[in-house]
């Protein structure tokens, strides 16, 4: 039975025996992880829904990318939809694709999209993950394990520390033989290391791939003295921040994300491994953020989710927020307004419009007239792909108020750096 299945955003997930990887847009999963995944379809909670039901038995993906893992050990990988055609050939592309993005956007700012990192991605994205966590981990390790001091409260037969001179005085004569003392141990049992212990034991569970499982291994010898923590959100509240444990701060972040505690993205409540989901249109949205704000010239900034503008006023108040994705000022002067959206365009559609919605037609157009006051520069961006690789005819809704169409190329900068400009020249 498969462990790891890979599927594009928009594929189905077909409830079957076996897991078994159809094709990139459809998998069959067993009855455990369909029972799992049919329950988040079923969740009240819209805005955690990364599945709905096509039919009884039949899910489908809402446009989300990153990882999944169900309670009998499933992985699920979903991959971005940046083009039609998909095949083995174009899945380390499409992985290399996601990982630049995620880092790029500050997804995961603790994930270093390295060479080093990248030649790896041969393996499945959470492999990846938990390589890049042990190799953190490992250099913390040789940096060496930090100890503290703890006060310990005992009733021993020896005298050592400190005599608890009331306690002693309240024990039964059965127990006078015994001393109640404290004294301190200098151990390495301490919430930290607590911590990563758990962290370890998940992860031996989890991961596929042999020198992952030897790695973990090794690192959990050298903390086979401390004790898996049992609370662990206590556990994370007494994370210290000293600037002795300043080389362990590289491993919160990761301790969150294996340890269900924390997620940047919209999942299930409970994980049964390293799960993450983003929706695209935000994660696409960031990158191209990411992009634009080095390249603009000098004087010029950009700024993201901008609530500053309404639509309408009822009764001198405002109402209707709008919230463009991009805008860019030059000095304290709003010159561009530009929208991201995650769809693949054609230009050969016979209506023209090139699978433009009306309703993105309408939204730019009031951007421009109550932003721009009539006057300057609409964007509206889309993922460049085969079919829609240069930048459609700008359609104008007035005679200095003008809607570019841009393909935005996610693996080149320089072509985005040029459109760019342009839109300023």
């Amino acid at each position: 039975m498969l462990n790891h299945l890979v599927l594009r955003e928009w594929g189905r997930v077909v409830r079957a025996q076996d897991n078994a990887q159809t094709h990139f847009d459809e998998i069959e999963v067993n009855h455990q992880a369909w029972s799992f995944l049919a329950q988040i379809a079923q969740s009240s909670d819209k805005a955690h829904r990364y599945l709905q039901f096509v039919s009884p038995s039949v899910l489908k993906v809402q446009g989300f990318v990153g990882v999944v893992m169900t309670p009998d050990g499933t992985q699920i990988e979903i991959l971005p939809k940046c083009q039609t055609r998909f095949d083995e050939a174009d899945l380390l592309a499409s992985r290399t694709l996601l990982l630049r993005m995620l880092k790029a956007a500050k997804v995961l700012p603790f994930l270093e999209a390295t060479d080093a990192l990248l030649d790896k991605i041969k393996q499945p994205l959470p492999e990846v993950l938990i390589s890049r966590f042990l190799q953190d981990l490992a250099q913390v390790v040789r940096q060496g394990i930090r100890k503290d001091y703890q006060r310990i409260e005992a009733q021993e037969r020896f005298l050592k520390g400190q005599l608890q001179t009331a306690r002693q005085l309240r024990q039964s004569p059965a127990k006078q033989t015994q001393f109640c003392i404290e004294y301190d141990v200098f151990s390495d049992n301490r919430a930290e290391n607590r911590l990563i212990h758990a962290a370890l034991v998940l992860l031996s569970r989890w991961s596929q791939y042999l020198p992952n499982q030897k790695l973990a291994r090794e690192l959990r010898f050298a903390f086979d003295g401390v004790p898996v923590s049992r609370h662990i959100a206590l556990d994370f509240q007494a994370w210290s921040n000293g600037r002795d444990m300043a080389y362990y701060q590289t491993l919160l972040p990761w301790l969150r994300l294996i340890l269900s505690q924390y997620s940047p993205f919209a999942t299930a409540s409970q994980h049964a491994g390293i799960s993450f989901l983003l929706p695209m249109d935000r994660l696409f949205e960031a990158y191209v953020a990411s992009q634009i704000q080095p390249s603009l010239p000098a004087g010029y900034r950009l700024q993201t989710q901008s609530t500053q503008h309404y639509l309408a006023r009822q009764n001198a108040k405002p109402i209707f927020q709008l919230r463009p994705d991009l805008v860019i000022y030059h000095k304290d002067k709003l010159v561009a307004v530009l929208d991201t959206k995650w769809k693949l365009l054609d230009p050969s559609q016979p209506d023209g419009k090139a699978g433009i919605a009306q309703a993105d037609m309408y939204q730019l157009f009031a951007y421009g007239h109550k932003l721009l006051g009539g006057q300057g520069k609409l964007a509206l961006i889309y993922p460049k792909w085969q079919r829609f690789d240069e930048p459609l005819v700008p359609f104008e809704f007035a005679d200095n108020l003008r809607l570019s169409i841009i393909p935005f190329d996610l693996e080149h900068p320089e072509p985005n750096q040029a459109w760019l400009l342009s839109l300023f020249c």
